[in-house]
C-alpha cells in the first residue's frame, strides 16, 4: 500500500505545494518510508526524492510548482531506498515518462526477466531485488508506444504517468486504476486533483484516461484491463517439494490479507474490504483442501 497525489493549477499562478501537503496528511497512513515527486513550473521540470518525510517537505517548502506528481511509499518489494522511490523516470521512443504506482504486481519477476532480454535495465535493482512498480512502468510504456501488443502485468494497480516530449515539455498525463486499487479524481475551473484518497469520485476501472496539455481536457484512452492473477494459479504450490513448507507461506499470506482487510474496514472502504475477504476465503479453502 502506497499513496499517489497529483495536483495541477488550471487557472492562475498559485503553487500547488500546500495542496499536496494537505492531501498527503489525509492519506499519510498509506506510507511514510520513501518519498518522491516530479514538479512542473513555467521554466522546468524537477524531480526530487527523499527517504524521510522531513526531507521531502523541506524541498516542497522552498520550491514552488504549479503542478506536482507526488508519491509516498510503504515498501513491499524492496527496502526503503532512493533507488526504489517513485516516480520512476523512463525514456522510450524519444519521450520521457514519470511513473508513480500504488499496488502490487504479482508477475513482476516474469516481466523483469522479459525486459532484461530486451536490454532494459531497471534503476531500482539492488542485488537480486527490484521494485515491482518499475516492471509495471516499463510494461505500460512499451504497450503505449506499440512495442508490444498488450500489457502483461497482473496485480493491484493505480498509477499516474506524465509523458514529456523530446524537449521535456509535458504532453499527456495518463491515469488508471483497477478494482484492487483506488484512485479518485476532482476537477473544476481552477484545479485538477488525482489521489489515492479523498471525498471526490472514484475513477472508473478498466479504462485509461489522460489529460491533454495542449487541449486542456481529460480524454478517455484505450480500454485497458489489468487483472489480478487467479488465486489458485498464484498459490497452487506443490506441497511435496522437499524441504519447503508452503503451508506456512500460505498462513503468512492469510495474516497479511486479514490485516489489509481490517485496515480497509477502518477507513470505511467496504467494497475494497469485501474484495480482500473474497481472496481470504479462496485461500482458506485451498489451504484446507490441500493439507
Amino acid at each position: 500500500m502506497c499513496g499517489i497525489i497529483h495536483a495541477k493549477i488550471l487557472a492562475g499562478n498559485d503553487p500547488v505545494n500546500k495542496i499536496i501537503k494537505i492531501l498527503y496528511e489525509n492519506q499519510k497512513a498509506r506510507g511514510q518510508d520513501g518519498f518522491g515527486f516530479v514538479g512542473l513550473n513555467t521554466k522546468r521540470i524537477d524531480t526530487y526524492r527523499a527517504l524521510k518525510e522531513a526531507g521531502i517537505m523541506g524541498h516542497l517548502n522552498k520550491n514552488p510548482y504549479s503542478e506536482i506528481l507526488f508519491h509516498h511509499r510503504n515498501p513491499t518489494s524492496t527496502k526503503n531506498s532512493i533507488k526504489s522511490t517513485h516516480p520512476f523516470k523512463l525514456s522510450i521512443s524519444g519521450k520521457t515518462y514519470y511513473f508513480a504506482h500504488n499496488g502490487i504486481i504479482q508477475n513482476s519477476e516474469d516481466l523483469w526477466v522479459e525486459h532484461k532480454k530486451q536490454g532494459i535495465a531497471y534503476k531500482s535493482e539492488e542485488g537480486e531485488l527490484f521494485n515491482d512498480s518499475e516492471a509495471l512502468a516499463w510494461d505500460f510504456c512499451l504497450w503505449l508506444n506499440k512495442e508490444q501488443e498488450k500489457m502483461k502485468a497482473q496485480g493491484q494497480v493505480a498509477f499516474i504517468c506524465l509523458e514529456t516530449d523530446s524537449q521535456n515539455r509535458a504532453v499527456k498525463l495518463y491515469f488508471y486504476r483497477n478494482k484492487e486499487a483506488p484512485l479518485k479524481v476532482y476537477r473544476d475551473k481552477t484545479l485538477l486533483v488525482i489521489s489515492s484518497e479523498g471525498s471526490y469520485p472514484l475513477l472508473k476501472e478498466n479504462r485509461l484516461y489522460f489529460w491533454d496539455y495542449e487541449k486542456r481536457q481529460i480524454f478517455k484512452g484505450e480500454a485497458l484491463k489489468i487483472a489480478s492473477q487467479n488465486l489458485y494459479e498464484h498459490y497452487n504450490y506443490d506441497f511435496y517439494e522437499e524441504g519447503f513448507d508452503y503451508a506456512d507461506v500460505w498462513r503468512q499470506e492469510l495474516e497479511s490479507l486479514r490485516q489489509e482487510r481490517d485496515y480497509l474496514i477502518s477507513l470505511g472502504h467496504y467494497e475494497d474490504a469485501d474484495y480482500i475477504q473474497e481472496q481470504i476465503a479462496d485461500l482458506e479453502y485451498q489451504l484446507k483442501s490441500r493439507i
